[in-house]
């Protein structure tokens, strides 16, 4: 009995160290350390400085009763031909027209996601779907569906609630390449994981400390992470960046 127990206790130990020492993959390394979200409204992104990249949504996926409704991006996108871009599909669970979470909505997220990688020029595509609780299971079978589906040389990275990466986490062993807590519109849970964040200078699950989201309009968080995701609730202009890099510079936020 206590060989046994001695036994599952390794595996659950070998289990557990097999996702912390996933090696990043390599088209992550293409990627530089600061990129901008664009969201659907009309961007013109032309004055980036030449080392800053922009994940964009691309197109988004809603998920109501049954249905799977995709949606390209309505509205147009101005960037460099060079710049790193990684675009990003969207996907919205309704919550007065629950859904179902058939296989069908799976494989229409998969679709687009794996249609959306063809104009990753850096082959990065990232998916941001916030699920309730009782919808994890699904997120987690979208992510191993997608990771499978995508051809090997591609990355996926997918954003998570900051709640998923302290206390609550619960992604350790999903199939993404890299996870992007977003650090604001934390509501009840904000004042927690910034002083958590304050203290420890990162998240607490292993598999949230590479990246990093942050909003220009909410106070800086004070976390080490090799790449940053910034989010303007207002369409970007340089003066917006440079307002927020300088209020980095002031902190000294690495």
């Amino acid at each position: 009995m206590a060989v046994a127990s001695l036994l599952l206790l390794a595996l659950a130990l070998q289990l557990a160290h097999r996702h912390t020492t996933r090696p990043p993959h390599p088209a992550l390394a293409t990627l530089p350390s600061r990129m901008l979200w664009a969201w659907e409204r009309t961007e013109d992104l032309r004055w980036l400085p030449d080392d800053m990249g922009v994940a964009y949504v691309a197109a988004s996926v809603a998920l109501a009763g049954d249905a799977a409704n995709v949606r390209l991006r309505p509205n147009p996108l101005y960037v460099d031909g060079a710049r790193a871009r990684v675009p990003v599909v969207h996907v919205d669970a309704s919550g007065t027209h629950p859904p179902t979470l058939s296989v069908a909505q799976r494989q229409a997220i998969v679709d687009t996601l794996l249609r959306a990688s063809r104009f990753a020029n850096r082959r990065v595509v990232q998916l941001d779907f916030e699920v309730r609780r009782s919808q994890r299971d699904f997120l987690r079978e979208v992510i191993h569906a997608a990771r499978a589906a995508l051809p090997a040389d591609t990355a996926l990275s997918v954003t998570a609630l900051a709640s998923w990466c302290q206390g609550d986490a619960w992604m350790r062993d999903v199939d993404a390449d890299e996870i992007v807590p977003m650090a604001f519109r934390m509501a009840a849970g904000d004042r927690v994981v910034r002083e958590q964040l304050a203290q420890d200078g990162q998240f607490r699950a292993s598999e949230c400390k590479a990246a990093v989201g942050v909003a220009t309009d909410e106070p800086l968080v004070q976390i080490a992470a090799a790449r940053r995701y910034y989010f303007s609730p207002k369409p970007w202009t340089a003066a917006i960046w440079h307002g927020q890099i300088n209020k980095e510079n002031a902190r000294g936020t690495q």
